[in-house]
């Protein structure tokens, strides 16, 4: 970002879209008296709108104009305003293709003085109806926003009538080629869409947002963390799911891990790549998370399929598990490649490679190592985007990778996360496949960092919520003058986003704030869950979460702990064979685990049902050997 990261909130609306930011100014103090009078009765009695709902089609905006506004019933009473903010056809990408914000917000009928934006997710480029990231927000009486990201990807929502797409370069991340299109999506998406929702909500019900809430996971986890350091006093409460908060480091760790399992492909695919399907398949994975349950699952004092002390569950324990389950004669677990027994050595030298994390030719790393975890395999019946849909394949017909990091990855590595971007074809011997197949990680690497003639802002500057940008400490101070609070959640192990990277983050922040951190800021990690969800994991929650982060917010009732649940009806993991059979029988099955706040973990009490939260509590395990050092640029 140009300039300090770390500016008064006063000086970054004169700097940035100052039309719309001093309108937003005017707008909440002419309506300050009304505003604190109305929204404190919210709490008791939901306010009606004030004017019409399809009379905001006449709202004077700046840079926005209000495609349309229309009465809904479904699922509660509503009005649905679409519209777009700083719409213009672009001069830098040589399409010549329209951009804009495109935003959706519903306002319900009975509305509770709450607002929330919904994060994105993966490189954005679609509206969706926003309800709510719990799914109930909207019922409950919240206003609800979402935005695009700045680009419409296609084939477009028809009441915008564009698309940002060339298959010939750079399919859905064609974006990428034109500046303001990658700031937007970075951080000006929400900025913008946050005021202007906050705009209209004022004139609808003729009062302003009591509390503000910003919800997301992957991509909109990152948007929260983002938005806690650039937009300090926008928000009250701020969810941040499986954040890609370190994305351009995380996407060069997509190139290293598909480059790490290309020597066991045995032929090529339809672009001429290593075709990796066959080089993990699912039964492959389930070996890799026996041995590492094998290794780690008693840690925690209960075998039950869930690692609680993924701090304790190191190289050091994990390497003699994998080296035992590798195919050898004579070996405990046979020497049947692909049967189900056993890994072949390369695989277990492609895993050792992947988890330590991507290094240059020098040996400098590049992001980050990973924790060992079970969810390194999504059994059928609690399939996820785990470990196996971002490295190995993602459904899809033969012949194809569909990899994650081959699909939405190879799209948005050179066209996003290099600068300036690369320009390649969605498809065919040079395209995108290839660009991840032939990443260097001494030359392309660092082009993260860098800035280009027409792209001042590097891919680090727009898309981060590190420790360090701009050479400059990022804390959390404004954040936490504002009154704000954080939760962040992540997965042990998701496929794509380090939990070692986030716990290196939030320690670094931790000693910025003088241990304090958790006054304003708590996150959870969950075992076995895949990205966003899904996995053999305790990884329902979204109700739970809203009420934890509403209640510390409005209540200062701070989260210890967040109750999950596991809805399998059985066992997601076999019953013996190369699993313990302690694994099986205590999961928690069609039960509830807490999940607690880091540093803390969660430990059996010794009695009772393995699926009963009730039987469980959280501790602070001793100091673990740090998996990987705090990195910055």
């Amino acid at each position: 970002m140009n300039g300090p990261l770390r500016k008064a909130h006063c000086e970054r609306r004169e700097t940035s879209k100052p039309a719309l930011r001093m309108a937003a100014i005017l707008t909440v103090a002419l309506l300050a008296s009304l505003a604190l009078g109305a929204a404190r009765a919210a709490a008791d009695a939901g306010i009606p709108p004030a004017v019409s709902c399809s009379s905001l089609t006449g709202l004077s905006l700046p840079n926005t104009q209000i495609i349309s506004a229309t009465e809904s019933t479904t699922p509660v009473a509503h009005c649905n305003v679409i519209g777009v903010i700083d719409k213009r056809v672009s001069t830098q990408d040589p399409d010549g293709f329209t951009y804009g914000i495109g935003f959706e917000l519903n306002l319900p009928d009975d509305w509770i003085g709450r607002f929330e934006m919904m994060g994105g997710g993966g490189t954005d480029g679609s509206l969706q109806n926003p309800l709510g990231s719990a799914g109930t927000e909207l019922s409950e009486g919240w206003a609800v926003a979402s935005d695009d990201g700045g680009h419409e990807d296609a084939p477009g929502n028809p009441a915008l009538g564009w698309t940002d797409d060339d298959p010939n370069a750079g399919g859905t991340a064609h974006f990428g080629i034109d500046e303001q299109a990658r700031i937007d999506y970075g951080y000006n998406g929400i900025d913008q869409t946050t005021l202007i929702s906050k705009q209209i909500i004022a004139g609808y019900y003729g009062s302003g947002p009591k509390y503000s809430y910003l919800w997301g996971c992957s991509n909109g986890g990152r948007d929260g963390m983002v938005a806690s350091q650039r937009f300090p006093d926008y928000f009250d409460g701020i969810v941040s799911g499986n954040p890609g908060f370190d994305l351009p480091r995380a996407a060069v760790t997509e190139a290293w891990n598909e480059q790490q399992l290309a020597p066991l492909a045995t032929r090529t695919d339809v672009n001429g790549q290593p075709y990796l399907p066959p080089t993990f398949p699912p039964q492959d994975l389930e070996v890799a998370s026996a041995a590492i349950l094998s290794a780690c699952d008693g840690l925690d004092g209960l075998v039950d399929g869930i690692i609680d002390n993924y701090t304790a569950c190191t190289d050091d324990v994990v390497f003699p598990a994998l080296d035992a389950f590798t195919c050898s004669p004579g070996g405990a677990h046979g020497n049947t490649p692909h049967g189900g027994t056993c890994l072949t050595a390369a695989q277990v030298t492609a895993l050792k490679g992947i988890y330590a994390g991507p290094t240059n030719s020098h040996g400098k790393p590049l992001y980050s190592s990973w924790y060992w975890d079970a969810g390194i395999w999504d059994p059928p019946s609690a399939f996820g985007a785990g470990f196996g849909a971002w490295n190995v394949s993602f459904f899809g017909p033969p012949n194809v990778n569909t990899a994650i990091n081959l699909t939405l990855g190879a799209g948005a590595i050179p066209m996003i996360f290099t600068t300036p971007p690369v320009v390649t074809p969605v498809a065919g011997p040079n395209g995108q496949e290839a660009f991840v197949f032939s990443y260097n990680f001494d030359t392309d690497a660092p082009k993260i960092f860098a800035t280009a003639p027409g792209y001042p802002e590097s891919s680090m500057d727009f898309m981060t919520a590190i420790q360090f940008m701009d050479g400059k400490r990022v804390d959390l101070r404004p954040f936490n003058d504002h009154g704000g609070k954080m939760i962040i959640y992540d997965s042990i192990n998701d496929g794509i986003f380090s939990a070692v990277d986030l716990v290196n983050w939030y320690n670094s922040i931790h000693g910025v704030h003088a241990g304090d951190t958790q006054s304003f800021v708590r996150l959870f990690l969950i075992p076995n869950m895949a990205h966003c969800g899904g996995g053999p994991a305790t990884n329902s929650f979204s109700a739970n979460m809203l009420s934890a982060i509403t209640s510390w917010v409005e209540d200062g009732q701070a989260p210890n702990e967040i109750i999950a649940a596991n809805t399998n009806t059985s066992s997601p993991f076999p019953s013996g064979g190369i699993f313990d059979p302690r694994v099986a029988e205590n999961f928690p099955t069609d039960g509830t685990r807490p999940i607690c706040s880091y540093p803390e973990q969660t430990r059996y009490v010794g009695s009772g049902a393995a699926n009963d939260a009730a039987n469980f509590t959280c501790v602070e395990p001793p100091a673990a050997k740090s998996h990987h050092p705090v990195r910055t640029r």
